[in-house]
């Protein structure tokens, strides 16, 4: 499933070329689907797309349809059932036994840029946020359109298109927390004769990198690939580090470990990687890393490196609850070797412990494969 972040910047690339586009997302799944509520597609003018909503199943189709929405510059639903064997008579050949409902909304560069605003600040928030997406209105003055978009749950409500007089925001809002609770299923509500779609968009995760050598560009090109904001962190000044090498990343001057929070900033939704491959460096850095809300912090090297560390800081009361927050030796049991099968079991780790998941088999889980609310580590390992 193509992450957020690619949405954002293709409809950001696509304001900023002045080109019109068509953003199809899905606002509705009964049953099974590939990706659930709120995954996106980008159609442009000429037919190329960024993100796929079905794996393949529908994105043809939907292409049609989009041609149709930018010509009209009218937004629609689409709805696909795929939970029988009519899909074959129209030649889908679909196999994901579900039903769903997607938005396909004609935008032009000034709405591609609003709504690639609302999603960044979505994924940039310390919170998981609600995004309202009107789906079906009837026309007036008063009535809000069809593909209107409010962000709520973060305080002040951001808006992009037409809500008309406005007075549907306040109940709109009043349904965060339902909507929340219903997570990556989505929720429908109904007000009047206006109805709204809510997605949960959870903030993106931050991977701190702390420390630039050659090992790190794996870790940067994998949590790139997954729209994860990361944060390389040196402790020369930013010209030394090489900024190039880290495409995709923000390289950040920390000249004093202990001072990191300072440097970066640290979240709930924060993991750090500690691989400076400096004793005492790597050392002030978990420190830092122990004070603060990181939720994952793992130390490469090996076990014995991060056990002196454990024992170093507790000589000094320094360092509590390391034994339990401390991940070392860092990543998932993967085997490989070199650089890229180290910075993949790393990311793989990073992953499965901010989605609460302990890195096993799917084949061996009992528990529905997609976790229904967000904001929850309580199966973490």
């Amino acid at each position: 499933m193509t992450t957020h972040r690619a949405i954002v910047d293709a409809l950001a690339l696509a304001a900023d070329a002045g080109e019109s586009t068509v953003l199809a997302t899905v606002v509705s799944v009964t049953g099974s689907s590939y990706g659930g509520v709120g995954t996106r597609m980008v159609v442009r003018v000429d037919g190329s797309t960024v993100g796929v909503v079905s794996g393949g199943c529908i994105e043809t189709d939907l292409a049609e349809h989009a041609r149709d929405v930018h010509t009209r510059g009218t937004a629609k639903v689409v709805t696909y059932d795929t939970r029988g064997d009519e899909d074959a008579v129209w030649g889908l050949g679909l196999g994901c036994n579900g039903l769903i409902d997607v938005l396909l909304e004609p935008l032009p560069p000034p709405a591609a840029a609003g709504v690639a605003v609302l999603l960044e600040q979505a994924l940039d928030a310390r919170t998981p946020l609600a995004v309202a997406t009107v789906v079906q209105a009837i026309p007036g003055a008063s009535e809000p359109v069809v593909g209107a978009h409010a962000l709520v749950g973060g305080g002040d409500i951001v808006t992009t298109g037409n809500w008309g007089d406005r007075s549907l925001l306040a109940p709109i809002a009043s349904d965060y927390g339902a909507a929340i609770e219903a997570g990556r299923r989505g929720l429908v509500r109904e007000y009047g004769s206006t109805k709204v779609a809510f997605e949960v968009v959870a903030p993106a995760v931050r991977l701190v990198i702390c420390g630039s050598g050659p090992d790190v560009t794996a870790l940067v090109r994998l949590g790139s690939g997954l729209g994860w904001n990361l944060t390389v962190v040196d402790h020369r000044p930013v010209e030394h580090a090489h900024p190039e090498r880290f495409p995709g990343a923000r390289v950040a001057e920390c000249q004093e470990a202990r001072r990191l929070e300072d440097a970066v900033g640290i979240t709930p939704h924060t993991a750090a990687v500690v691989m400076s491959h400096h004793y005492a460096r790597d050392l002030d850095y978990v420190r830092a890393l122990l004070a603060s809300e990181a939720a994952y912090i793992g130390v490469l090297g090996p076990r014995a490196r991060a056990e002196r560390m454990i024992s170093e800081m507790g000589s000094n009361g320094e360092g509590a609850g390391a034994g339990e927050r401390l991940l070392a030796p860092i990543g998932l049991d993967l085997g490989g070797e070199g650089p890229d099968a180290i910075g993949l079991a790393i990311i793989a780790e990073v992953s499965a412990v901010m989605n609460g998941r302990s890195g096993g088999h799917l084949r061996d889980r009992r528990a529905p494969l997609h976790s229904a609310a967000f904001g929850s580590r309580s199966e973490r390992g």
